[in-house]
Parts: C-alpha cells; structure tokens; sequence
C-alpha cells in the first residue's frame, strides 16, 4: 500500500457495520456512503465514485443481509450480492487499490461437528447464503488484492437486529421463545470493524474468519442478554428451528473459527465479554 494512512470508501456506509468501520477510522480519509449515495449494482457509478475519491482501500460492506427478503427475490438478492460485488471488485482493480469484500458464514450449509475454517468447502442452503457465496467468488475473479471476511450473527446499536430487538421487547412480555438447535458466533459489530482495520495493515489477502471467540443458540445468545441487563425475571423457553418456521432454511451449525486471521495476529475477545459490554452500555445510555 501507498505510504501515508489509508483513504477508505466503504460501500453500505449507512449499515450497522459501515457506521461502526466509519469510526473506526481517520474522519479526514474516510468516505462512508449509503445505498443512496452510491448504488453498487451500477458499474458506472462505482467508477466514478473510485475516480473521484481516489480510495487505497474499498471495503464493500452493502448488501442484502435479510435471509427472508433473499428467498422471496432471489434476483434482487443476485443482482445486488453478486453483481455489486462484481462491479465494486472491477472498478477496485482498474483503480489499483485493495478490496474488502464481507461475507456471511451462511455460506456453509451447518451439518459439520465444530467451527468451520477458512478453507471448508462452501455449501449454502438458502438463498442469502447463495448469493453472497457468489459475491466471493466474482470478487475473486476481478481482484488479486483482496480480503473476504466471514462473520455472523453481526449485532450494534445502530439497528434493530437480535440484541436491540430483544432488549426493546423485555418491557413487553415476561415470556419468550427461543430456538436452541441452531449456533453461531454472536458478533459485536465494534470488533468486527477493529478486526477488518488490523487486517487491511497486515496485506494478507484471501479469506478471513472474524468473529467473536465462542459460539451459542439464539436461545444462550438471548439469556445472555437478559442476565447482563439484570432481568432475569424474563422467562425464556428453548424451542426447535421445526417449532419456528420460516422462509429461508438457516444451517443448524454457522460457528466459525479465526483461523487464518489468528496467525498474523488478530484476534477477537470471547463474545459473553462484547456482549456483556454492550449491554451495561446500553442500559446505562437510556437511564
């Protein structure tokens, strides 16, 4: 890389991720832009914003995340997983600069004993899964400077996903139901974004496991979250993924194991300490 700190574009700067890897970086080189500043299925309007910001790294964080939504349009979801990710890896390439492509371990079909590792062959069973598999691989063929990073069960402050969710709905009912055969790495957002900023110092390109050290269900990830807001008057009852129907087929086991990002050196705290973290925060910002 050039000397000097990095200019940064980041695709999908209005997500939970692109917020929190827009603070993890130097303001004055750093460009986060939404989907409506910067629609990623139009080659054109890549180039163009590569020409104008002249990035030495892009890290192409837009996507469609919502298993459900993929499974009801799965041409949207190719149209904007994979063909975006394709053209962002091709304007990447003709600008010369390095590439950060953010993918899912729903890229694993979940019948393995244990985490999966970098080098585990893909098998993905929903369209989600599918199309940011695809994503990967047209980076792939565009790019040689190139970092894919796998995560899962990405949780922050700035959505409405698992953990915001739950803590909004405790006020709400003193009974929830939650499924305990399916397991992941419940993943801070925050670290995540540190991980990726450790990995672009260290040019070691190709694939990446970044998540938080350890794995739970659904269930375990939400009496976790109960227990570090202090309500454990909450019941939760486990229940089986047959017990919660729904459109997209999730994989019963999407563990991941940093592997390759461990051994130049980057790790990630165990995920009850992120979370437990997050959540004394965020109790203690809403009084």
């Amino acid at each position: 890389m050039a000397s000097g700190p990095p200019r940064i574009l980041i695709t999908g700067g209005g997500g939970q991720i692109g917020i929190e890897l827009a603070q993890q970086f130097d303001e004055a080189n750093t460009w986060a832009l939404g989907r409506s500043a910067l629609d990623v299925t139009s080659g054109a309007a890549m180039d163009r914003a590569l020409a104008e910001i002249k990035p030495t790294v892009v890290i192409h964080a837009a996507a469609m995340t919502d298993p459900e939504a993929c499974e009801r349009d799965r041409g949207a979801a190719q149209r904007v997983n994979v063909v975006g990710a394709w053209n962002v890896a091709r304007a990447v390439a003709r600008a010369g600069a390095e590439m950060v492509y953010l993918s899912t371990s729903y890229v694993f079909a979940g019948d393995k004993l244990g985490p999966y590792r970098e080098y585990d062959e893909p098998d993905p069973i929903n369209a989600y899964g599918v199309s940011k598999l695809g994503g990967e691989r047209a980076a792939r063929q565009a790019l040689d400077r190139l970092y894919v990073v796998r995560s899962g069960w990405v949780y922050s402050r700035w959505n409405r996903g698992f953990v915001a969710r739950l803590l909004g709905a405790v006020d709400d009912a003193r009974e929830l139901r939650y499924v305990g055969d399916q397991v992941a790495n419940p993943t801070f957002a925050g670290d995540l974004a540190a991980a990726i900023l450790r990995l672009i110092d260290t040019q070691a390109y190709g694939v990446h496991h970044l998540v938080n050290e350890g794995a739970s269900s659904w269930y375990g990830w939400a009496t976790a979250v109960l227990r570090a807001a202090g309500r454990e008057d909450v019941t939760v009852e486990e229940i089986s993924a047959e017990d919660f129907p729904r459109e997209a087929r999730l994989p019963a086991n999407s563990e991941l194991a940093n592997e390759m990002a461990r051994a130049v050196g980057i790790t990630l705290r165990p995920w009850h300490d992120a979370l437990e973290e997050f959540v004394r925060r965020w109790v203690a910002d809403r009084g």
